[in-house]
Formats: structure tokens, C-alpha cells, sequence
């Protein structure tokens, strides 16, 4: 499915290419929000981390095709050797006729990465994508190949909730020396929207969709809070705060750590990300 509008393409190009290099201020909650405290490290000199990819689907209730992509990602999900691989989101952007699960923070997204077409995967915050094949063993032959034996970063956080506010305290651990962004989103399960093209219901629950993002913006923001320069070994912290919206489930909610490294170009490529449930911790993925 094809979205044409060259009025829009071009405007949101513009609007990103402008933005590309400029960081705009943050939009963080007013007042204390309490920021719960890190897990202790279990292996302080080891710095051998799993590695995990990002795949970013594009999609909408409203796109008919959208099922078939779902159906193969439910499928990668059963498969034991691709667990450990990845981490997905649901950027629910198509949203012609109000899709419970949509939000700004994918409508960005779908702006910066997406080709235009529904449904679409992208990889690791880049348009690389699967083309017009959505058959799973064409999601894991892109896997196999971006995936690598042992990430350049580690990632630890901890979430909490006070008051529809979300804190998070982030610190990473680098295995490879090099310049390092930190960034998090607010995920929502369990949303429930008729989806266009379901032929099973489990089609119609909605799940890891994209809420908001620290500083939610089309520009360096999508990649992360600078954190500087890291030799090997040495660590950092970072802390953020997300609110909630009223009508999102904070019982369902979770939140996406993403690291970004800078390469030799100065673009930044992901070089980890987790998954952290509010309320709860997440300590480093050794090997």
C-alpha cells in the first residue's frame, strides 16, 4: 500500500534535513519525578554483551496488507534462534480513519525511515528494509546479516512510575571505544483496534506500539541524549523522564533503550537496545 502524497514527501524531507543536525529542547515532564535506582552490575570487568538488532514496523488498522507482515513477525517471535536477536516496534502510522495505537512519535518515525509503502520493516533506525517481500525467511536473512557476535555497548536501566510520569535511569557500558547517544521510547501492549485485513483476532490486539519518545523530534533526538566519548570498559548514566497520556494502560507500558554509536561519518548507527518494563529492572546482557 502506497501512500502519494509528493506535497508531503517533500515537506517532511525538508523538515528533516533541516532538523538533521540541530538539537531542539527536550519536552520533559514539570516537577520531581522519582528516578528508581540501577541494578548492580553482576560482572563489572566483562564488557562481552549479546548484541540485538531493531526492527521497526511500519503499519496501521487501516492497512490491509499490514496482517501479512504481522503474521510473519508472530512467526519469528516462535523461533528459539532468533530470540535473543532482535527487539521490535510497532510504528503504528498509517492512521486514515484514527488508529487506537498511533502516535506522533511513529508518525517521526515513519517519516525519517519509512519508504511510504504499508506495510513496511525497516532495520536498526536506517530505510534498510525487506522490500516487498514480508516472508519470514526474508526478515531473517536481513537479521543474519546486521546481527553481530557481540555488541560494541552494553545496556543496563531501570523504570518507574509516579504519577502518569515515567523515570528512567540508563547506564551503558562500552565494549568498543567510540561516541555514544542514548535514547527512550514508551511502548504500549495490549491495544485493542479492528485491523483491516485480519483473518485470526489475535490480529486485533496491538502490541509494542511506539507511544512517545524523550525528546520527540525529528532530528538527533530520534538517536538519542549525547553521552560523550567511552573508552573500553568505562561506563555512563543518563536519566529521563516520559510522561504518560491519559488513555494509554501504564500496567501495559514498557520502555525501549536504544544506544547509538557514531561512526567515521559522524551519522549514528544503533548499536544495542533493550526492553524494560516500568516498575521493573534490566541489569547487562553478557555473553
Amino acid at each position: 500500500m502506497k501512500i502519494n502524497s509528493l506535497i508531503s514527501i517533500c515537506c517532511a524531507a525538508l523538515v528533516f534535513a533541516a532538523c538533521a543536525e540541530k538539537d531542539t529542547p527536550v519536552d520533559e515532564p514539570s516537577g520531581d519525578v522519582a528516578i528508581p535506582e540501577l541494578p548492580a552490575d553482576p560482572q563489572p570487568e566483562n564488557t562481552e554483551f549479546n548484541h540485538r538488532i531493531l526492527l521497526l514496523q511500519h503499519t496501521g488498522t487501516y492497512c490491509s496488507n499490514c496482517p501479512n507482515l504481522m503474521t510473519s513477525l508472530k512467526e519469528l517471535s516462535q523461533m528459539e534462534h532468533y530470540a535473543d536477536k532482535y527487539q521490535h516496534v510497532a510504528a503504528h502510522s498509517y492512521n486514515q480513519e484514527g488508529d487506537p495505537a498511533y502516535s506522533q512519535a511513529a508518525a517521526n518515525l515513519s517519516q525519517a525511515f519509512c519508504d511510504g509503502y504499508y506495510p513496511e520493516l525497516t532495520f536498526n533506525l536506517t530505510r534498510v528494509n525487506t522490500g516487498t517481500s514480508l516472508a519470514v525467511s526474508t526478515i531473517t536473512g536481513v537479521i543474519d546479516r546486521l546481527h553481530k557476535e557481540a555488541a560494541d555497548v552494553g545496556i543496563a536501566a531501570a523504570a518507574g512510575l509516579s504519577d502518569k510520569t515515567v523515570g528512567v535511569n540508563v547506564q551503558i557500558k562500552a565494549a568498543t571505544p567510540g561516541q555514544y547517544r542514548v535514547a527512550v521510547w514508551v511502548l504500549e501492549d495490549g491495544i485493542r483496534g479492528k485491523q483491516e485485513g485480519a483473518t485470526e483476532d489475535w490480529m486485533n490486539t496491538h502490541g509494542n506500539a511506539v507511544r512517545s519518545m524523550a525528546g520527540n523530534t525529528l532530528n538527533l533526538r530520534i538517536y538519542g541524549e549525547k553521552i560523550g566519548e567511552l573508552q573500553a570498559g568505562q561506563t555512563a548514566e543518563k536519566t529521563f523522564t516520559l510522561s504518560l497520556d491519559e488513555t494509554w494502560q501504564a500496567e501495559n507500558c514498557k520502555v525501549l533503550v536504544l544506544v547509538n554509536a557514531a561512526g567515521s561519518d559522524g551519522r549514528y548507527d544503533l548499536a544495542n537496545c533493550i526492553l524494560c518494563p516500568v516498575g521493573s529492572t534490566v541489569t547487562y546482557d553478557y555473553k
